[in-house]
């Protein structure tokens, strides 16, 4: 909206939809505006992929049973991924590249999550990207709020003191989350594949209220033209409880 916007994706491009090619594509490619920034992190699974297709042994059964419709997406089949395909080699190659947090000075932006009580500086790789339970059910004070995906949370985001949840499970529900900061405030879009699989996008806002390790996050709305989306948000309540 403004004049200059950091766009961060948290990761996990391949293995979770039909064209885990042209997401790579899309990466790459950077955003369409000149004064906007594409910052991309590795997810898990990105990770395992390029342990995969980088070993220069082809797709072990393991990777294949995994990542066959990733494959599959570049046009390729399971003898022909053995080789060495030019695309799927260069995709591997910029995933590898891509870092694994991203620190704003507020915000630290990572795929999984991080390990209350260890440095930032000292986090490991493991936890970035696939720590769950340790991180989400810590109620304490983080050296920043985190923002993460990794783990699915339902239809709605979760805006917590310490953590920010934007994981909807797009590529099964069809709804695709960002988080919208300017400096304290926090809004949400969504993109929510209708039957037609054209897509509304929508924005609002959640009110989080935190007692211990209850989030009762009610969304308000913020626009009156997303009402044509998978659901409806405005009062929907969203109660994150262990």
């Amino acid at each position: 909206r403004g004049a200059h916007a950091k766009i961060v994706f948290t990761g996990d491009y391949v293995d979770r939809g039909a064209d885990s090619r042209g997401v790579i594509e899309r990466l790459m490619a950077g955003p369409k505006r000149s004064q906007d920034e594409f910052i991309c992190l590795r997810g898990n699974h990105d990770d395992l992929f390029v342990r995969a297709v980088m070993s220069g042994q082809g797709l072990p059964d393991w990777a294949w049973h995994l990542y066959w419709h990733t494959v599959v997406s570049y046009g390729l089949d399971r003898e022909a991924a053995r080789g060495s395909d030019p695309t799927l080699s260069r995709h591997a190659e910029f995933l590898a590249a891509l870092p694994l947090t991203h620190d704003d000075g507020t915000h630290l932006f990572v795929h999984a999550g991080i390990r209350p009580g260890v440095a930032l500086e000292l986090q490991s790789e493991q936890d970035l990207l696939w720590i769950r339970h340790e991180f989400l059910d810590h109620d304490g004070l983080l050296p920043r709020r985190v923002v993460h995906g990794h783990t699915i949370i339902g239809d709605l985001p979760v805006l917590t003191a310490n953590r920010i949840s934007i994981d909807t499970g797009a590529f099964q529900s069809g709804i695709l989350t960002a988080a919208v900061i300017n400096g304290p405030e926090v809004s949400f879009l969504q993109a929510v594949r209708r039957a037609d699989r054209s897509a509304v996008v929508r924005e609002f806002e959640l009110r989080a209220i935190v007692h211990g390790r209850k989030v009762s996050s009610t969304a308000r709305k913020a626009q009156s033209d997303y009402l044509e989306g998978r659901i409806d948000l405005i009062g929907l309540q969203q109660l994150s409880d262990e």
